[in-house]
């Protein structure tokens, strides 16, 4: 018989051993991925089941950032069940195509609806507080408020101008400017039999920022993880106390999961496509996020005041951070102090 050839050097053994696992690792990676889509599938099939009779004639949504992603969505499924919808945001051109959108897709073709645009620079805590005011003195009623503003860059603390606020881009969009409408609307909201607010940005996933006494407005010591973890430490306890101060009023902070829109686009030709690559293979699209953030909006057990942690399918969760009772305090105080000139 033949002799035995030389044994193959370790490295080859190890190079083996690792093309292996990778390949059985890829292969559970795409199973548990599968799975994962199934159930979304099945639970987006139950959420449109539990939703379709929902009729909402008569009652109006504001929706800040509904030009684009999110909001859109959200738009879109609120005129679907016969909601009036102003659409709010920084592009004219893309307000008037999507209150088109909203009129198609409205029963009846939107006749009994009205839906409108109104141009707002949610970056000006000055502009925000005038478009309350607007809002209040045109006595048109308010059932529910939106806000899904955002913005996705790597870049460091960028305060806006001094007559716009001060504050932090990522923070101005998504906290300051938020909580501002929400607190000079809600009287409105108050007056509505069911009055609603909604906030799309990290319930019940974002993390704990704790410098929140000492670097409130993150200008002393700035990361991308402390912006992301204080805006949203900042709303849970923010809108809860919005929430107290109006009980009739129904307050939710909800997280959308990966969503396939164009957020990110400020970020860098790389990031932005695996961003991109992630959105195709994980995110649900606008629309589909859309029906699952409209559960805050007619779900009985969601309404009737009271503040809610939503999870990407629209439902309750109470994952609170840990930080949440200690800060609840000095954030509010804080909050308001900043407030306190545009009220």
């Amino acid at each position: 018989s033949e002799a035995p050839g030389p044994e193959p050097p370790p490295t080859m053994y190890a190079k083996t051993a690792a093309c292996v696992a990778a390949a059985g690792a890829a292969g559970a990676g795409a199973l548990h991925l599968r799975a994962q889509l199934d159930v979304a599938g099945k639970r987006l099939a139950a959420a449109r089941a539990a939703s379709a009779a929902v009729q909402l004639q008569g009652r109006r949504a504001i929706v800040v950032g509904g030009t684009s992603g999110i909001g859109h969505g959200i738009a879109l499924r609120l005129a679907q069940a016969g909601a009036s919808v102003t659409v709010v945001g920084r592009s004219e051109a893309r307000g008037a195509a999507i209150v088109s959108e909203l009129q198609a897709r409205a029963p009846g073709g939107g006749a009994d609806e009205k839906f409108d645009f109104a141009a707002l620079d949610a970056f000006s805590l000055p502009a925000c507080a005038r478009f309350a005011e607007e809002v209040a003195s045109s006595k048109r009623p308010v059932d529910m408020l939106v806000m899904t503003q955002g913005m996705a860059t790597f870049q460091g603390y960028t305060p806006t101008p001094t007559e716009k606020g001060g504050l932090d881009e990522k923070l101005t969009l998504h906290y300051f400017s938020r909580i501002l409408l929400a607190r000079k609307l809600a009287p409105l909201l108050s007056q509505s039999s069911d009055g609603r607010v909604l906030t799309v940005l990290s319930g019940g996933v974002h993390g704990p920022y704790a410098g929140y006494a000492t670097d409130f407005d993150l200008r002393g010591n700035y990361s991308l993880k402390k912006a992301a973890d204080a805006s949203g430490f900042y709303t849970d306890i923010g809108f809860e106390a919005l929430s107290a101060e109006h009980p009739s009023v129904a307050v939710a902070h909800a997280a959308p999961g990966i969503v396939a829109t164009g957020w990110g686009t400020e970020l860098p030709g790389a990031v932005r496509a695996l961003v991109r690559l992630l959105q195709g293979a994980l995110g649900r699209s606008h629309e589909d996020c859309g029906e699952f953030m409209f559960r805050a909006l007619y779900n009985d057990k969601l309404g009737g005041g009271g503040f809610h942690l939503l999870d990407e399918f629209g439902e309750a969760t109470g994952q609170r951070t840990a930080l949440h009772d200690v800060a609840r305090e000095s954030v509010w105080k804080d909050t308001q102090a900043i407030l306190a000139k545009y009220m």
